[in-house]
């Protein structure tokens, strides 16, 4: 169950200024810059995000590390 509250606007937002940019003909769809397989869908109803079953998979290889137990970021 989710504790915190999420601000998806505020998200879009950071992405945007990553470089990610709405689809042309979905304008519900923001885009990945480089990989148009890797999205996201913005619900303004329920202000909610889905991730494309792409982007879902990529996430799912990340593994979190604790502040400080990163062999490169420190």
């Amino acid at each position: 169950m989710l504790t915190t509250t999420f601000d998806a606007k505020g998200f879009i937002r950071t992405m945007i200024d990553r470089g990610w940019r709405w689809g042309g003909v979905d304008e519900t769809i923001l885009l990945h810059p480089t990989n148009h397989d890797f999205y996201l869908r913005y619900d303004e109803l329920t202000d909610k995000l889905t991730l494309s079953p792409q982007l879902n998979a990529h996430l799912d290889l990340v593994i979190p590390t604790p502040p400080g137990k990163s062999k490169t970021f420190r």
